[in-house]
């Protein structure tokens, strides 16, 4: 079977899935739009600054602030939610597997502990035909352990379930596109901001303290 790999690319992934006739939204519109502001005003701000005729102290107060709104885009990337949209098959067959079917050992036990708050939520849930879909608010770090655990899980045969699991590791993949296309933003702008620096006449002892935040997991399928 041939394995299937998420690419990290600088084309915007679709952001929503259309069913029958209706569109859902993988990531709220007002999230959507605070990340693409972090990333257009970083990049404004370094190509509209440079360090002509300006003092040493001046260059670094625009550094700091770059690393500012650089350290706000990755901390709202790290807390923004996603929408993890299921119907009755699909979350009954989820919460089976989390809850009830699989078998958790030293290697997992602690990421199903930090999967417990979206699991309570999802536990929770009434659904009041089969073909309702409701979502659930996952963080990208959520997203990826949900996927970690599902990794163990196996379906015998090419059943009903076989196709319901399918669906739910296809909705995993298109969060992680979405994760992954802002996560490679982060590490290249990271690049800029060093190329940038020395930019600043010569400041080459700002490259040290560019800031190395915790990276968004993204998803490998």
């Amino acid at each position: 079977m041939t394995e299937t790999k998420i690419e990290v690319s600088t084309l915007k992934p679709s952001v929503s899935f259309n069913l029958k006739e209706t569109d859902y939204r993988l990531i709220n519109l007002e999230d959507e739009v605070k990340l693409d502001n972090h990333i257009e005003s970083l990049r404004n701000y370094m190509k509209t600054t440079n360090g002509w005729g300006k003092s040493e102290e001046q260059k670094d107060m625009d550094y700091a602030f770059v690393q500012t709104m650089w350290k706000s885009y990755r901390q709202d990337l790290q807390k923004i939610t996603f929408n993890f949209y299921l119907n009755r098959a699909q979350y009954t067959l989820l919460t089976d597997i989390l809850l009830k079917k699989l078998e958790y050992d030293v290697d997992n036990i602690f990421i199903a502990i930090d999967l417990s708050d979206l699991l309570k939520t999802m536990s929770a849930a009434k659904y009041s035909s089969d073909e309702e879909i409701k979502f659930f608010r996952a963080t990208a770090t959520e997203t990826t352990f949900v996927y970690h655990l599902l990794k163990n899980f196996k379906v015998k045969g090419l059943t009903k379930d076989a196709f319901t699991f399918a669906e739910i590791i296809r909705r995993i993949a298109d969060i992680s596109k979405i994760v992954s296309y802002y996560d490679s933003h982060a590490k290249s702008i990271t690049e800029e901001i060093g190329t940038w620096a020395l930019s600043l006449d010569g400041s080459n002892h700002l490259i040290s303290e560019i800031p190395e935040g915790t990276e968004p997991q993204k998803v490998d399928l």
